[in-house]
Parts: structure tokens; C-alpha cells; sequence
């Protein structure tokens, strides 16, 4: 096997375009109590490269837990194929949570106490509640733990800010779209049909673009952010549309809701940086997704 084709094995294995949503996440909770001339450049990496290790050790955990069922439904996939080996993908897992909670313990104890949840609630996820509602759950609430991670060196330091409604809504928003996509991946390898498990997570996604769109209209966001709120939208419709009329699979509409992630993130840091950066950001985090994603799958 060239080195090449060795990397793109290890690049599928770790999901590597989806990192860059967890980069998206973490800037929203630093931006979020952090003024643009306080900013820390070596702490948003050091929080960054904890996010993604830590996203790289539950998606190799993933398929190592599942490498009976890939075998059957996914036999290409690096792990069944016997591409890389089992063992060094459960070294891998040691090195990305060891690297994440290493790096907490050296940053700050409220990093730490969230890294360590983090890492107790992958675990749970990939070895016991993945096909379960809780597991949907658990998804969610680690995407809004990821979110809380980026805004783990200021929040607990400034007056309410965990109780801020404006950092509650990001958070919530976060978890409820992230749980519904994980409700809608778990039929993934099949064909899509209408029914209410499969509608359910477009019911609850529309219900968080009007609630938005409310919080809006009655001053606790800008307007400025109905610019990303409509481009996020437009997917969420496409997705939708593609995937009742067949033009798309589960999989790969499953893939571009993964990317909307970031265009969610961007919706509220709008509010802070301005349409402006936040477009560009969004640009310097999707293009890198799109192009990965074209040989790397995402789910």
C-alpha cells in the first residue's frame, strides 16, 4: 500500500473533512466572551486541537466498537478491510484523548472538567446508547459541550454568563440539530422513505429556524444574522426536498447537514463579529470540507 493511499485510509478513518465543523464550534463559545482585542491566538489552537483530537478518538472509537456491523454494511471502510489494523487504531484512541485531556490539565481546570465529560459521554455513545434516543441525546449534548469548550476560559469569570440567554440559545440550537441529525443518520445505509422518524428531525430543525427567526424580531439577536439564518435555511430545504424526491441519499444529505453545522455556528457569531467576517469564516471552513469530502466520506 503506497503512502499515499495510507493516508487517505487514516483521513477516512478519522472523518477528516468533519473537523472543521468542531473548529466552528469552538470559535462561537470564544468569540462569545472574548473581545476581538483580547484574543488569544495560542489558546483558540490549543482549544481547537483539543476539539479535534478529541472528535478524531470518538470517530476511530466508533468504528472500532463497530467493526462487526461494517463488515456487513460497510466492508470498503478502513477497519473491516483490514486497511489499517485494529490495533493501530486503538492506539490512535489513546493518543487523541490522552493528547486532550493532557492539554486541559496545562490550560485550566473548567477545560479539563468539560474535556473528561466529553470523553466519558463519547464513550458511552459508541459503546452502549448509539441506536438508541439517548443516544441522539448524547450526540447532541456533546456538540453543545463543544461549543461551551471554546468558551471554557472566560465564561465561568464573567457575571451570568453560563445563564446568558444569548449563549443559551447557541447552545440549545446546537443540541437540538446535532441530536436530529444523528436521529436521521441512523437509516444512513438505507433508502430514505417518508414516515415520522425520518421527518422528525426536519420538524425539529424547522421549529429552530422559526424560534430563531423570533429571538429576532424581538431584539435578543441583530438582523444582521437573517443573513446566515436564510442561507442556512435554503439547505435545510434542499436537503429536504432531495432527499423525498430521491435526488440525494440518506448518506449524503446526512453529510451536507454536517456541513450546515458551521453555517449554525456563523448564524450566531454574526451577532458578534458582524455578516461581513462571519461569511468569510464560513468560506474558510466549508471549502476545505467540500473538497475533503469529495473523497473522504463524512458519516
Amino acid at each position: 500500500m503506497s503512502m499515499s493511499s495510507t493516508i487517505i485510509n487514516y483521513f477516512k478513518l478519522v472523518r477528516i473533512p468533519n473537523i472543521f465543523t468542531t473548529v466552528s464550534n469552538i470559535l462561537l463559545g470564544y468569540i462569545f466572551f472574548t473581545s476581538i482585542d483580547h484574543f488569544d491566538f495560542y489558546v483558540i489552537f490549543e482549544l481547537i486541537s483539543i476539539s479535534a483530537f478529541l472528535y478524531i478518538g470518538g470517530m476511530i472509537q466508533n468504528d472500532y466498537f463497530d467493526i462487526k456491523i461494517d463488515e456487513k454494511e460497510r466492508p470498503s471502510r478502513p477497519l473491516p478491510s483490514n486497511k489499517i489494523s485494529k490495533k493501530n487504531a486503538l492506539i490512535l484512541i489513546y493518543i487523541s484523548f490522552s493528547y486532550s485531556i493532557i492539554i486541559s490539565f496545562i490550560i485550566g481546570g473548567y477545560t479539563l472538567i468539560i474535556t473528561i465529560t466529553m470523553v466519558t459521554l463519547i464513550f458511552l455513545y459508541n459503546r452502549l446508547l448509539k441506536n438508541t434516543i439517548w443516544g441522539c441525546i448524547n450526540m447532541g449534548i456533546i456538540r453543545s459541550l463543544n461549543v461551551l469548550l471554546g468558551a471554557s476560559q472566560s465564561i465561568f469569570f464573567i457575571a451570568g454568563g453560563m445563564f446568558d440567554t444569548r449563549f443559551i440559545i447557541p447552545l440549545l440550537s446546537e443540541f437540538l440539530y446535532v441530536s436530529s441529525i444523528t436521529i436521521l443518520s441512523w437509516n444512513e445505509t438505507k433508502n430514505f422513505f417518508f414516515d415520522l422518524r425520518n421527518s422528525l428531525p426536519f420538524i425539529i430543525i424547522y421549529v429552530l429556524i422559526f424560534t430563531i427567526g423570533i429571538f429576532i424580531i424581538v431584539g435578543t439577536f441583530n438582523y444582521s444574522i437573517l443573513i446566515p439564518l436564510i442561507i442556512f435555511s435554503c439547505f435545510i430545504v434542499y436537503s429536504h426536498i432531495s432527499l423525498l424526491t430521491k435526488i440525494a441519499t440518506t448518506q449524503k444529505s446526512v453529510s451536507l447537514l454536517i456541513t450546515t453545522i458551521v453555517i449554525l455556528d456563523i448564524i450566531f457569531m454574526t451577532d458578534i463579529i458582524g455578516v461581513y467576517y462571519s461569511l468569510i469564516l464560513a468560506l474558510v471552513l466549508i471549502i476545505p470540507i467540500i473538497v475533503l469530502s469529495r473523497r473522504i466520506y463524512m458519516t
